[in-house]
Formats: structure tokens, sequence, C-alpha cells
């Protein structure tokens, strides 16, 4: 019996607005709906419960934008990739819209397994309650100490901060502060942003006091009106080269 030929599109889209606060498989039912929608000729799963055969980058924390996701689609037939991205971008809303896109080997590693670098860019709006400088020697701080501790329901989980954290830089424009952050990501463990950042704030308002961390929306009280946005994601080649996931494939 003859295998149908099958081609791995490769798409990356945005995550923004009010969309910024869809849960991973809110997004996942949405892009899925968006391929429907779009009439792609997408391929299904074998077995019991046949569905859609794509494949995502790994999930954005809640509130969390991005300019960078990325999913794979397999379809059954060719359709030339500008064709695929303008159907999909008809089809998709404004704040989920998909931006690039290009088909890949299909024996090519999953998005989870070949994107291996991550930066995110944290904007934010001083409240007045510290200096970028106080708050620079606290990211310092919380850094040097290479973990955090923080609870997810009613476990409590450690943060790899010397595991995750490549380099960053903490930056002031026009009044406001930029907090970069170059990360690595694996089976592992990721860098969770905000955790970071919520642990150098408690560490400038009440130094010496022991930050009690947890999953969900932060407080701050150094900044405010805080944007977390994920800039970009890379895979690693051997020699340290960071490309994009289309250019690997």
């Amino acid at each position: 019996m003859i295998e149908p030929q099958l081609f791995k599109l490769r798409v990356r889209y945005v995550k923004e607005g009010r969309l910024r606060y869809l849960a991973h498989l809110e997004v996942l039912r949405t892009v899925e709906r968006i391929v429907r929608r779009a009439g792609l000729p997408y391929a299904v799963t074998q077995g019991f419960s046949p569905h859609m055969r794509a494949g995502f980058s790994s999930a954005l924390p809640v509130g969390t934008g991005s300019t960078c996701e990325w999913f794979d689609l397999v379809l059954t037939d060719y359709i030339p990739a500008d064709h695929a991205l303008a159907a999909l971008a008809d089809a998709a809303p404004a704040d989920l819209k998909p931006v690039e896109a290009g088909y890949i080997d299909m024996r090519s590693d999953a998005l989870t397994a070949a994107i291996t670098r991550v930066a995110y860019e944290l904007a934010m709006q001083p409240t007045g309650a510290c200096t970028r400088e106080e708050l620079q020697a606290s990211l310092d701080k919380v850094i040097q100490e290479g973990s955090l501790s923080y609870r997810r329901g009613a476990k409590t989980k450690t943060l790899d901060i010397a595991g995750t954290l490549v380099s960053y830089t903490l930056s002031e424009a026009d009044g406001s502060w930029l907090l970069a952050l170059d990360t690595r990501i694996s089976n592992e463990g990721a860098m969770r942003p905000e955790l970071l950042l919520a642990a150098a704030d408690a560490l400038c308002a009440q130094p010496g006091q022991e930050p009690e961390l947890a999953i969900g929306p932060q407080h701050y009280t150094c900044v405010a009106q805080v944007r977390i946005c994920r800039v970009a994601q890379w895979c690693e080649l051997k020699d340290g080269t960071l490309v994009s996931p289309l250019a690997r494939a």
C-alpha cells in the first residue's frame, strides 16, 4: 500500500491584546478553528479519537504576549505557503494572527524539542518606590542565588535561574524601564519572567525578607503596568549560532 504524501507547514503567529489571557489549551483550540475556517486540507491522526495533526511551541504563562509563537500543521495536499498563510490570516482574529509560514521536512524535530532559546521583554512603568539602580541590585542578588521557590497550587516548585537564564539587561528610556531576558528552555525547565521580576521587586521593596511567590497574577510594588512579551524563539546550532525554527528545519 502506498502511503499518501504529507506536507508539514510551520507557522509563526502573534498572541497580543486581550488574547494574551487565553490559556494554552484555549489557544490550541482556537488555532484548530482557524485552520478549519481557512479551509486547509489538514491531516488527522489515526485511532479511536482522530484529531488534527498539529504541534505547538511551549506554553506561555497566561497574560504574557508574544510576537513569535509557532505551530506545525500537517497537510494532505500541497498549498503554496504564501496562499496558506493568507488563508490562515483571513480566518484568524488580529490578536492571534499568523505572520510567517513555510514548509519543513516531515521528519523535522517537534517544536518543543527544536526550540532551545527564548527571549523576553518586560516593559515597566516605575511607581517611584525604588530607583532603577535599586531594582538592578535586587535582580543581581536574586540571580546570584541561582534558584527561586514558588507555589503552584498546593505544590512547592523551584525555578532554576542558573540553568535557564543566559543574560539580561535592565535599561531606562523616556521614564520607562525595560528588562530583556535571554533564556534557555528544555524538558528540564524554562524561565518564568514574572516570577523573576516579582522576586526582585519584593526584595527591593522589603530588603531581607524572603518573597512568597506563586503562579498567578503578580502584585508589584516598585513597578506598575508590567507588560511581558516573548519576542524571539530560536534553535541553537552546535556552534552556538541561533537560527529561526524555519531556518533550522
